[in-house]
């Protein structure tokens, strides 16, 4: 089973071309495609991927739109099955929303089928050590549901960038120590932090993605063969899961990628699906 746990998908491509395009004016970031449901349904099949786990998220005025846009094809009709039962909804929240507070958000989402929730400090806002948030942790430690967040350098290094740094969950791990906290990008060039983390909070994972693409970044947030083995070696191949940041890279690459790696065949199966499988209590 291959797992990717970190897709990004727009209901149309008229809306990825918007935002795939703005990403590369502004930040010099390529990308694979506009993003539609349809479109990764066609790269999953060419790579072999049986899951992929929607990590939706948006500013506050588009944030609930979002959320019942990735619950909404994702969970069964009345009348049959759900539009895309491959595809695994996570939802977003925030501080700052308004209307519904992010709890009762959860909650209503929740109904709905959403199976964790994803958050991007840079991109939002707000940094995770925000005790604003503390009881979205604290609904989460009680469900037994993970949070994926953002971690690291977005696409540029800047000053927003310590809003996502790893140190900055401390806070919140020493108050929900047993919280379910995925770091996407294995850290985003905070590799210590994120090791530090792992191996003091043994139920953390890092996510792969843009961190082992196959596409040579070779800028801080990637990792060549050598730092990846050593990576994924530090914090156990039982910590790491595959996630493409789809639709910016093809995933069809970081699969053949991870499986180039000098690593044993149990290694990467834990990491392109069995961690994944087990998290979300998916069937073999």
């Amino acid at each position: 089973m291959i797992v990717d746990m970190h897709v990004h998908l727009f209901p149309t491509q008229e809306v990825g071309k918007q935002i795939v395009t703005e990403i590369q004016e502004t930040y010099g970031a390529g990308y694979h495609s506009y993003g539609t449901p349809d479109e990764y349904l066609a790269d999953m099949a060419r790579a072999g991927i049986d899951y992929g786990v929607m990590v939706s998220f948006a500013p506050d005025h588009q944030l609930k739109n979002t959320n019942f846009w990735t619950t909404a094809i994702t969970r069964p009709k009345k009348s049959g099955p759900a539009a895309y039962p491959m595809l695994i909804p996570f939802v977003s929240v925030s501080p700052t929303m308004k209307g519904r507070t992010p709890v009762e958000e959860l909650e209503f989402r929740l109904k709905w089928g959403m199976r964790g929730v994803k958050i991007h400090p840079i991109a939002q806002g707000f940094a995770p050590d925000d005790e604003r948030m503390w009881p979205v942790y604290q609904w989460l430690v009680a469900r037994n549901l993970p949070i994926l967040t953002h971690s690291g350098i977005n696409v540029v290094e800047n000053e927003q960038t310590d809003l996502a740094r790893p140190r900055r969950w401390l806070p919140a791990l020493k108050d929900f120590p047993s919280l379910r906290l995925i770091l996407a990008h294995m850290g985003g060039g905070f590799w210590d932090e994120a090791i530090d983390i792992v191996r003091t909070y043994p139920q953390v994972m890092l996510d792969t993605a843009i961190a082992l693409t196959a596409v040579e970044l070779r800028n801080k947030n990637w990792l060549d063969d050598t730092g990846a083995v050593e990576m994924i070696r530090a914090v156990g191949a039982d910590h790491v899961l595959f996630g493409s940041d789809y639709p910016w890279i093809d995933p069809a690459g970081d699969v053949a990628r991870i499986r180039s790696l000098p690593l044993t065949d149990g290694e990467i199966r834990l990491i392109l699906g069995e961690n994944a499988a087990r998290i979300l209590r998916l069937a073999g």
